[in-house]
């Protein structure tokens, strides 16, 4: 990971002053509609901790990994898995819902490294009065194996060891929650749109036989490239974790 390391944080200071200059609101319209309410998005994390079992094969191949062959006679492996951070290199938020006849669309566009562990603001919207159905919200992270597109990095439990363990995931994950009806009916108000990432829903799927991996100095990497495996069950389940609520502050 030191490779890694130096560009990746670098990177941040990059993404922050990309951010500053090439965050935009699509619509229709290139204007602000006067009647309007202005929309927060955040986005969290839940849920960061919990236990992974695999099956023989998964035991096999971090036997393989950890050059440890004793592993591979556990016929149930089960450790505890706790994430200390999760970063994510946030690219695109999307608002779609139809209100009448008409359908909206409106987006965020970026390039922002943020740990979802922690609320972090991914940006606000501009919705104008009126009756929105249908709402959908959808979120893109997207890397490459400099800056990726989800950094995890956390630690096993097992047999009363702390195993440092880091996943990246290289490629594009697309999220996608539906949302209750909005209604704006007077100008000025502001509201949250909180974005809800479940961890549990990605440790159901956290397999660590599907995986390419690397144990060095006790530490346990395993690296995903989602544009090879595109049905990935890691890279599912991280797609469809995300719930949103909008509500007003």
């Amino acid at each position: 990971m030191k490779n890694l390391l130096f560009p990746f944080f670098g990177m941040l200071t990059v993404a922050s002053f990309m951010f500053s200059g090439c965050s935009k609101q699509d619509s229709k319209s290139a204007e602000t509609p006067q009647n309007a309410a202005t929309v927060a998005y955040n986005m969290t994390a839940v849920n960061p901790s919990g236990t992974v079992t695999t099956d023989a094969a998964g035991a096999g191949r971090l036997s393989t990994i950890m050059n440890n062959p004793s592993i591979a006679s556990i016929p149930s492996l089960r450790f505890d898995l706790t994430w200390d951070s999760i970063l994510v290199r946030f690219r695109e938020l999307k608002f779609m819902a139809k209100s009448g006849p008409d359908e909206i669309n409106l987006s965020i566009k970026t390039d922002r490294v943020i740990d979802i562990l922690d609320s972090v603001s991914l940006g606000s919207i501009m919705l104008p009065t009126g009756n929105f159905e249908k709402v959908k919200v959808y979120v893109r992270a997207e890397g490459d194996s400099i800056v990726p597109a989800v950094w995890m990095k956390g630690r096993i439990t097992w047999q009363g060891t702390d195993i440092p363990l880091e996943i990246v995931m290289i490629g594009k994950i697309e999220l996608w929650a539906k949302g209750t009806d909005v209604a704006i009916s007077q100008t000025g108000i502001s509201l949250n749109g909180d974005l809800k990432i479940d961890l549990n829903v990605v440790l159901t799927k956290l397999q660590i036989g599907d995986f390419e991996g690397t144990f060095d100095k006790g530490k346990l990497k395993l690296t995903i490239n989602l544009d090879k495996d595109g049905d990935n069950q890691i890279k599912t389940a991280f797609e469809s974790s995300m719930s949103v609520e909008h509500k007003r502050k």
